[in-house]
């Protein structure tokens, strides 16, 4: 089952799941746009609202698995997950929340009673930078911190993407430290990394979902995760960070409407990518560099796969998509590859 597929991050993964020849059934609530894609696709589709207990373990109850296309994940994920375990359903999302994605991950006890799998993240940056990471760790004996740099290049933002972002800021920062998530201040540190083509960027740190994935697959103790930001939108964001995040929550969605299509030509252009420093207390340090492609395009592939791999060989328990699927999990998505930028 695909939940949200009229979204976009949801219709990304449809026209994926068609291209590879599968037939999934079509959920959502709103019943106009899943007629239209039901009219259009020729699948079953099936009218359900997350808040509708009942029905939603009746429609999961004939299914295998369920992909989660529709955030924000704070509110979706755990009702979604509740009806998962009661139908025997494994669950699966592309949720970059770091809230929800830890409340997923603290649910493998109740996953493995129910005898399902649920894993958060199979799409957006925690596939690509758990993968880079889980790639770069084992060459950097005694890593005692990570540093993450995530530069996507999107088609846009879905109003779900938004409302994340909003919640995030309004929460504040994270990062690992000494093994333990940490709350901090929003955008702090900033930093300068590498960037495209051998220039340098500047990144802030955000409170990402990338921090506790990467933590439960390398156990490394000290991990900070950032986004491409200028030394002074860092300033502002952190004096202004939840004040701008309710803003963004009331009015997001007017920001989020579809523009003009963007031409096939520049999406296939759009390189999206991540970078992994590494260090330990000798002073050794190891970085390396993932490549894809456009931010939802291969968010979508690698749900895709996420799910086709799931019900290939059914995982049992709360799992990262490293876990899960193995370090080179990334590189089933198209175009994606990881260069080594410096070795210890």
């Amino acid at each position: 089952m695909l939940y949200g597929a009229y979204g976009r991050t949801g219709r990304q993964i449809l026209d994926d799941v068609l291209r590879r020849g599968h037939r999934p059934v079509l959920a959502g609530r709103d019943p106009v746009q899943l007629r239209a894609l039901g009219d259009a696709t020729g699948l079953h589709t099936v009218h359900v609202g997350l808040e509708d207990g009942s029905a939603l373990r009746a429609a999961l109850s004939g299914v295998k698995c369920v992909l989660l296309a529709a955030g924000p994940y704070q509110v979706t994920g755990p009702l979604m997950r509740a009806a998962c375990f009661d139908a025997r359903c494994s669950y699966l999302d592309v949720n970059g929340e770091l809230e929800d994605f830890a409340q997923a991950l603290a649910s493998d006890a109740t996953a493995r009673a129910a005898g399902i799998a649920v894993i958060p993240g199979a799409g957006y940056g925690v596939v690509f930078a758990e993968c880079l990471a889980a790639h770069v760790i084992p060459r950097l004996p005694g890593a005692t911190w990570l540093r993450l740099s995530l530069d996507t290049q999107s088609d846009g933002h879905s109003r779900a993407a938004t409302l994340s972002t909003a919640a995030a800021m309004i929460a504040g920062g994270r990062d690992v430290f000494q093994g333990a998530l940490r709350r901090r201040a929003i955008a702090s540190p900033t930093w300068r990394g590498p960037g495209a083509d051998g220039g340098r960027l500047r990144f802030a740190a955000a409170p990402r979902a990338e921090l506790v994935a990467v933590q439960h697959s390398t156990r490394v103790p000290n991990i900070v995760a950032g986004i491409p930001m200028s030394r002074a939108a860092a300033a502002f964001v952190r004096l202004a960070g939840p004040r701008l995040g309710k803003f963004l929550a009331r009015y997001g969605a007017r920001f989020s409407r579809p523009g003009p299509a963007t031409p096939d030509a520049a999406i296939a252009a759009m390189r999206s990518r991540v970078w992994a420093e590494a260090g330990n207390a000798g002073g050794a340090r190891a970085v390396a560099l993932l490549e894809t492609g456009e931010g939802y395009r291969a968010a979508a592939a690698a749900a895709v796969r996420a799910v086709e791999l799931q019900l290939q060989q059914p995982r049992v328990g709360a799992l990262t998509p490293v876990q899960a699927f193995g370090a080179d999990f990334a590189l089933l998505v198209p175009g994606t590859r990881i260069q080594e930028l410096e070795r210890p």
